[in-house]
Formats: structure tokens, sequence, C-alpha cells
């Protein structure tokens, strides 16, 4: 038959308490893990968003820059339009010129 104690027995409390501490640091272990992961996903998505912001920049300031030479382009178009208009303008003067020294010739 069993025997009955009236005092607890030693090595269960060492026990109970090894395993309390042991559970308190895999808590802290755990909370700690966790929190890293945490601050590294904020770090990537923080280098994400600047080099979204980079990007983004880039684009903004090439944009700027096609429309500056889309500018350049129009004003060079109608400075070409007005010579080829000048152009002909000559060569319709002249060839009534030819046209008359022909008749008269």
């Amino acid at each position: 038959m069993a025997q009955h104690r009236s005092v607890p027995c030693p090595a269960q409390g060492i026990a109970l308490q090894t395993g309390a501490i042991f559970t308190g640091l895999a808590m802290g272990a755990a909370n700690a893990h966790m929190a890293g992961v945490a601050a590294m996903n904020a770090r990537r998505e923080g280098y994400a968003s600047q080099v979204l912001s980079q990007q983004l920049s880039d684009a903004v300031g090439a944009a700027h820059e096609w429309a500056d030479y889309a500018k350049r382009l129009i004003a060079e178009n109608e400075k070409l339009k007005a010579e080829n208009g000048r152009l002909k303008e000559v060569a319709a003067h002249r060839r009534g010129v030819i046209e008359r020294l022909k008749v008269a010739a």
C-alpha cells in the first residue's frame, strides 16, 4: 500500500520551480524572436518605401526631361514649318521668273 507523506516532496517543488523558470525563459525568447521579426519586417518595409520613393522621384524627373524635350521639338518643328513656307514662296517666285523668261525668249 502507498505511504502517505505529510510533507511535500522536495524534488517535486524544485521540478515545479525549474519548470516555471524554463517556461518564463521560453516565453521571453519567443517574445524576443517575435519582436526581432517585427523589427526586421519594419526595416524591410521602410527600405522598400525608400526604394519606391526614389523610383517615383526618378520617374518624375525623367517625365519632366521628356516634356522639355518635346517642347523643344515642337518649337523646332514650328520653325521648320515657317522656313518651309518661306522656301515654297521663293520657289514659286523663281518659277514665275523662269516662266516669264521662257515666254520672252
